[in-house]
């Protein structure tokens, strides 16, 4: 049972963290079902921590669940409460995780595995641009608490903070009606020394030959940029790729030994799947 019950919570952070699969296919504002109830077949090949040499693949059906309420929102983004929902501005509560790190890192070889964890706080996003072939340009700046989740009795354990500032341009079109949309997000993550402790330090009982003491700083925790594609098939079934570049150069935990390399290649495809949805129809404006 804990086996399953592990599996699923990396399948919900996996499906939390690849947020560009959330996608939808949109012509400018669309009106769109209330919610909706499908499922998501999603394959990743993913590193263990950002700065790892070691990746594990995951390949995953997972259910999903669509909510487009007025102040709650729920999607392959994760779920959020939206606290102010202006033309240029929105404020929301959202939510992101990332799954454990367990055996087969070289890097890690005798330390212990680390938990999944689960991440929550506020988010601000500025609108530079609303239209049909773009339908959203927009600077977002996320401050997260950071919660560890141990699996054996589902207890939690802080882990410190983080914050992001990125800029995202979401679902363009090419031309009015094309079954195609794509997607860049681009930034930088920052966080404090408590959460980057959690992947890069190493207490002296765990001191090799070839792994030296190590404690983190807070700060700059580096650079990303991503990007994804996605292909509606036919009716409720759509098609997307995704891929995202990590860069740890001038992260305060650089000189950690756990940090093999300085760049990071995420790669993957997703299925999606729509069972059924709500009659009912409300108009989003991104």
């Amino acid at each position: 049972m804990n086996l399953i019950l592990r599996n699923f919570v990396v399948v919900v952070l996996l499906a939390m963290g690849v947020s560009a699969w959330g996608a939808e296919e949109a012509k400018g504002p669309p009106a769109l079902p209330k919610w909706e109830v499908g499922l998501f077949g999603l394959g990743a090949r993913m590193p263990c921590y950002r700065g790892s040499e070691d990746y594990k693949w995951y390949a995953f059906p997972v259910p999903y669940f669509i909510y487009r309420g007025d102040y709650i929102q729920a999607d392959r983004e994760g779920v959020r409460g939206l606290f102010y929902k202006g033309t240029w501005v929105e404020t929301e509560l959202s939510v992101s995780g990332s799954p454990p790190v367990r055996e087969g890192t070289s890097a890690r070889e005798g330390m212990p595995e680390l938990d999944p964890l689960m991440e929550l706080g506020p988010a601000v996003r500025v609108f530079l641009y609303r239209g049909e072939k773009v339908s959203a340009l927009y600077f977002e700046a996320v401050v997260r608490a950071v919660e560890s989740v141990d699996m054996a009795d589902f207890s939690p354990g802080h882990e410190g903070g983080r914050a992001a500032l990125s800029l995202v341009l979401a679902r363009f079109t090419p031309r009015a009606g094309s079954p195609w949309n794509v997607g860049v997000k681009g930034g930088v993550d920052f966080a404090d020394n408590r959460y980057n402790g959690y992947f890069y330090d190493v207490e002296e009982r765990y001191v090799t030959a070839t792994r030296s003491s190590y404690q983190s700083g807070g700060g700059y925790g580096g650079a990303s940029v991503s990007g994804w594609v996605s292909r509606k098939l036919f009716d409720g079934v759509s098609l997307s790729a995704y891929a995202r570049l990590e860069n740890c150069e001038g992260a305060v935990y650089e000189d950690s030994p756990l940090v093999r390399s300085r760049n990071n290649v995420t790669v993957g495809a997703a299925l999606s799947w729509k069972i059924t949805e709500s009659s009912t129809k409300v108009q989003l404006r991104r």
